[in-house]
């Protein structure tokens, strides 16, 4: 989420209805600096404020989930496929979207595919673990908490840390 998205959207709508920020600030309790910083995205608010002031201003987020709705719409999800294209760049070998399923789904990988699987778990965007895991997850029928456990495993063996993240 972009603070100044969100705060740019709060002070269009205060604009909107006429209110100044001392009156915004005073209907949702917050001091008119504070809601200065958050129109301008230079203050980290904290949720509740957020949802005092949007509640004030007939706003609403909306969280969205864009895998449940391209599964909804019955479009694949390629995560595995990027991430296993991504992981072919710099090595012989080419790490099929099946073989990453597979090593995740039972925490073991070939030999010869170790340094691709260690690539996607110290390089591939978090947000692509993540859907990669809930695309494996979806095909095998398994609990995603069970993926995240392999992935770990696999972590520790091919010493991909990413950080410390994986232990």
């Amino acid at each position: 989420m972009n603070p100044a998205l969100v705060g740019s959207a709060i002070q269009r709508k205060r604009i909107a209805l006429g209110l100044t920020q001392q009156q915004l600030a005073d209907m949702a309790e917050l001091s008119r600096q504070s809601l200065n910083g958050i129109e301008h995205g230079t203050v980290n608010a904290t949720l509740q404020s957020l949802g005092r002031l949007m509640d004030v201003l007939g706003l609403a987020l909306e969280i969205k989930d864009p895998e449940a709705s391209r599964q909804a719409k019955g479009t694949p999800t390629r995560a595995l496929w990027m991430a296993a294209k991504g992981a072919n760049v710099s090595y012989t070998g080419e790490l099929t979207p099946d073989e990453l399923e597979h090593a995740l789904a039972t925490g073991e990988v070939p030999s010869e595919y170790r340094p691709q699987i260690a690539q996607v778990l110290d390089e591939a965007p978090l947000q692509l673990v993540t859907k990669v895991v809930a695309e494996v997850a979806n095909k095998r029928h398994q609990n995603p908490a069970d993926i995240w456990k392999n992935l770990r495993r696999l972590a520790q063996s091919l010493m991909a840390t990413r950080g410390g993240l994986w232990a």
